[in-house]
């Protein structure tokens, strides 16, 4: 049975911003914190609120910044293992000849497809972590808050007096 389901995001509320570094643009960004009261839907009605959550946005693309767009290399190492395995099988099963065409179809295939794939990972370089993305990019200097012009206020963190919005 097809389930559909998901979130609502009510009441969204901007209470942050940061420069951050957003892997969707690949450069750095500003990016802002939006607190929404979130509730989860199935079929549409909403069943179950979750609360009061933070959800941090790049202004370029309106995406999470930290969400990465392409496959780990992770999985690409795991898809590699899979292509092998398989391949092994179907190099190790009999030939039935109702069989035929697709048993050797998948028997070069898949090898060419695992050749590939190493190449690829083999050629390609490692992804770069967060942490020293994040390290290139300079911290928010800003003064005034972006939301609403009004001066920030010095302390432990930035805050805005007129919005609440607090500067990381």
């Amino acid at each position: 049975m097809f389930v559909i389901h998901g979130a609502y995001h009510f009441w969204p509320k901007r209470v942050a911003f940061r420069n951050d570094y957003c892997f969707t643009c690949g450069q750095a960004c500003r990016a802002v914190a939006i607190r929404t009261f979130d509730v989860g839907h199935i079929f549409w009605i909403p069943i179950l609120p979750v609360g009061f959550w933070k959800h941090w946005q790049c202004t370029f693309c309106g995406r999470d910044p930290h969400t990465r767009l392409r496959t780990r290399r992770s999985f690409k190492w795991a898809g590699l293992i899979a292509l092998i395995l398989v391949s092994v099988i179907f190099w190790a099963a009999p030939v039935t000849p109702e069989d035929v065409a697709i048993t050797w179809i998948f028997r070069i295939v898949l090898p060419a497809g695992a050749t590939m794939l190493l190449m690829r990972l083999l050629s390609t370089p490692k992804d770069t972590s967060l942490r020293q993305m994040r390290a290139t990019v300079q911290p928010a200097t800003d003064t005034v808050c972006p939301f609403c012009g009004t001066p920030l206020i010095a302390g432990s963190r930035w805050s805005c007096p007129g919005c609440g919005a607090v500067k990381y």
